[in-house]
C-alpha cells in the first residue's frame, strides 16, 4: 500500500481541528444561549406586576427546576428565584386588596362573623388563618378578625370564608352532650364535613400519598370527621364525656368544635343534678358543694334586709360574688375547679363569711 502524501496528512488534521474547534464554540454557544434563555425565560417587567404573569412565571420556574441537577448553580438560582416571585406575588395580591381604604374601614358581615380590620397588631406570636390554616405574619400580612369570637382570616382570604360564627352557633344550638360515636366515613360520602372536599383514612406504612384525598381526622365532640384545614389536632374537655363519666382527658376535635368549646368554658349552661344526678352520689365533693349552697340561699334571705352587707359587698371580690349569687348550673370551669378540689375551696371560704357575719357583726339579726 503506497503512503499518502504530507501535504494530503496536513490537510486532514487541519480540518480535524477546524471541525473540533467549530462543535467546542457551538456548544459554548449553545450552553451560553440557554442561560440567556432561561434567564429571559424568567424575566418579566417590573412595573407591568399581576397576580396571573406570576403565578404563570411560578410555574414555569418550579419546572425549570425539576429538570436541573440537584445541588447545581442552576437550581440554586431558580429556587433563589422562586422565593422572589412568590414574595412578589404576596405584596401583590395585598396591595390589590388594600387599594380602596375605604371598604376596609366598614366591618364586614359574613356567615355571621363580624370582621373588623386589624390595622396595628398588638400579639406577640403570629396567629394562624382560620381559611387557609397558614401562618399570618405580623409584619407581612393584613387580616381581619371576628370581634365575636376571635375568627383570623387574610385579607385575600375573606371571599373564601365557610365557617358559621361561634356566637352564632352559640346562641341558636345546644350543646351536644351525649358522647357521640363516629357513624364512618361513609355516612359523609368521604368528604369533610365543613368544605366537602374528599378525604380518607390513610396509613402511611401500607398505602403511599396521593393528591386528590386528604387525611381523615375525627372530632371528638361531633363525631365527624374533616380534613386537615378545618382539624388542626387542637385538644378540649368534652362536656358529653365530664357530665357522663367525669372525664377530665382533652381529646382531638375540629377547629370549628374547638372555638365553640373555648367560647362557652365559663358559660354557666351544664344542671348536673338534671343532667346526671348520680354524680353527688359518688363524688363526696359535689356533694358537700351542693349541701354549702343550699345553706348559702337561706343566709341570702337575711343579708338581702341588711345594709351594712350591702355596703360590705363592694369590698368583696368578685369571685366570691360569683359564687354567693349562683345558681345550680355549672360551666366548664367550674367542673374544672371542682376536680381540683379550688371550687371547694373558695366557696367554704364565702359561707365563712356570711357565717361569720350573720352571727356576729349583723345588726338586724
Amino acid at each position: 500500500m503506497s503512503s499518502l502524501p504530507n501535504d494530503f496528512l496536513f490537510n486532514v488534521e487541519m480540518n480535524d481541528s477546524v471541525i473540533s474547534l467549530s462543535s467546542i464554540s457551538s456548544d459554548s454557544v449553545s450552553s451560553e444561549s440557554s442561560t440567556s434563555i432561561s434567564d429571559n425565560f424568567l424575566t418579566i417587567n417590573e412595573n407591568d406586576l399581576n397576580e396571573d404573569i406570576l403565578r404563570k412565571e411560578i410555574e414555569k420556574c418550579n419546572q425549570m427546576i425539576r429538570t436541573t441537577k440537584e445541588c447545581s448553580q442552576e437550581r440554586m438560582r431558580l429556587v433563589r428565584r422562586l422565593v422572589e416571585l412568590r414574595f412578589k406575588l404576596e405584596m401583590v395580591t395585598e396591595i390589590k386588596a388594600l387599594e380602596n381604604k375605604n371598604q376596609l374601614i366598614e366591618t364586614k358581615v359574613i356567615f355571621g362573623h363580624h370582621l373588623s380590620f386589624v390595622w396595628k397588631p398588638n400579639w406577640l406570636e403570629n396567629k394562624i388563618c382560620d381559611v387557609c390554616a397558614k401562618t399570618i405574619w405580623k409584619y407581612m400580612h393584613q387580616l381581619y378578625e371576628c370581634s365575636d369570637c376571635g375568627y383570623y382570616c387574610h385579607i385575600f382570604c375573606l371571599d373564601k370564608i365557610k365557617r358559621v360564627c361561634t356566637a352564632v352557633l352559640a346562641s341558636e344550638h345546644s350543646m351536644i352532650l351525649t358522647i357521640t360515636p363516629s357513624n364512618g366515613l361513609l355516612s359523609q360520602d368521604y368528604k369533610c364535613a365543613e368544605c366537602q372536599s374528599y378525604i380518607r383514612i390513610r396509613n402511611t406504612k401500607l398505602s403511599s400519598e396521593d393528591t386528590l384525598s386528604l387525611e381523615a381526622r375525627l372530632c371528638d365532640y361531633d363525631g365527624k370527621f374533616y380534613c386537615p384545614l378545618h382539624h388542626w389536632n387542637n385538644t378540649a374537655l368534652i362536656p358529653a364525656r365530664v357530665l357522663c363519666n367525669w372525664q377530665f382527658e382533652k381529646k382531638c376535635v375540629s377547629q370549628a368544635s374547638f372555638q365553640l368549646l373555648n367560647y362557652n368554658y365559663k358559660s354557666k349552661m351544664y344542671n348536673l343534678e338534671k343532667h346526671n344526678p348520680k354524680l353527688f352520689t359518688y363524688l363526696e365533693s359535689l356533694n358537700k358543694i351542693k349541701n354549702i349552697k343550699n345553706s348559702l340561699v337561706k343566709m341570702k334571705k337575711y343579708l338581702v334586709l341588711c345594709k351594712v352587707w350591702n355596703a360590705q359587698l363592694k369590698n368583696v371580690s368578685s369571685r366570691c360574688h360569683e359564687l354567693l349569687y349562683d345558681s345550680v348550673l355549672y360551666s366548664m370551669k367550674d367542673m374544672v375547679e371542682i376536680h381540683s378540689g379550688l371550687f371547694l375551696e373558695d366557696l367554704q371560704r364565702v359561707y365563712d363569711i356570711c357565717e361569720k357575719h350573720i352571727r356576729y357583726e349583723c345588726e338586724v339579726s
